[in-house]
């Protein structure tokens, strides 16, 4: 029986998501202890035996996460939990350990809860296994997003980076990109399906309908709109209204609040 939870996560609004979730669908299930870095797991796991499950990121400020494992023999079930690509993930079948993508959804980590649960009558010596440790840490490789994007606004060339980008959107087959604060326009080279499918980091950025990609540090308020939509509201002008597709408004809710 699942009842005393470790928390591995260095991101504070993923703690949180994490913390909600477990309130809300497992509401006798504790927290026990947390770890935000290596040295913290490291220190954590010498009293494992004080633990039911582990929900661990992979990635942490100071390394992955799977350095401390390999340290250690993991008695413990795990979800792994990563806002990077998951291919290396899927070459192994590990039928007590799964893995979860940020941003965190809710009914995917339940998910992961009832597998545990289910699998709880198995050795707990099967939980991981330094096999599995070995091969992950060849084969992980870790998703990298732009950084900045050449921009073109006549015959001028320029640079322009990540964070000041407010948000993309396309007309007749062009795609620009809008300045926060200036709302200054250029042209960029990629589609928006090309944007959205490995270019941006999805932690930060959402396409919120067939024409738009916002970035997430750029929203200021959210109003609803007609036919179940919402009107966005960022630090950056647009000649039209920004406005949530309805088919993509709770999955927005739930990317917004991870």
């Amino acid at each position: 029986m699942i009842k005393h939870l470790l928390l591995v996560e260095d991101e504070p609004l993923a703690q949180a998501r994490i913390s909600e979730i477990i309130r809300k669908h497992r509401p006798d299930w504790v927290i026990a202890d947390s770890a935000q870095s290596i040295v913290e797991l490291d220190k954590a796991l010498e009293n494992q035996d004080l633990f039911d499950l582990i929900l661990c990121d992979i990635h942490l400020a100071d390394g992955l996460s799977f350095k401390a494992f390999q340290r250690k023999k993991i008695k413990v079930p795990v979800i792994f939990i990563t806002a990077y690509d998951a291919y290396a993930l899927q070459s192994f079948d590990h039928n007590c350990i799964d893995y979860v993508l940020k941003p965190i959804q809710e009914e995917r980590l339940i998910q992961a809860f009832e597998k545990v649960e289910n699998l709880g009558q198995l050795p707990a010596e099967r939980a991981i296994s330094s096999d599995f440790v070995e091969n992950f840490l060849r084969n992980y490789s870790e998703k990298s997003y732009k950084k900045r994007f050449l921009t073109k606004s006549g015959s001028k060339l320029s640079f322009t980076p990540v964070e000041q980008i407010a948000y993309f959107y396309a007309d007749r087959g062009i795609t620009f990109l809008v300045e926060s604060g200036s709302s200054n326009k250029f042209i960029v080279d990629h589609s928006l399906n090309e944007l959205e499918n490995g270019l941006l980091d999805p932690n930060k950025f959402y396409r919120i309908n067939r024409s738009f990609i916002i970035n997430l540090d750029s929203l200021i308020e959210m109003k609803p709109f007609n036919n179940g939509r919402l009107a966005l509201s960022l630090n950056a002008k647009s000649d039209e209204a920004i406005v949530v597709a309805r088919e993509r408004v709770n999955e927005f809710k739930t990317w917004i609040n991870q």
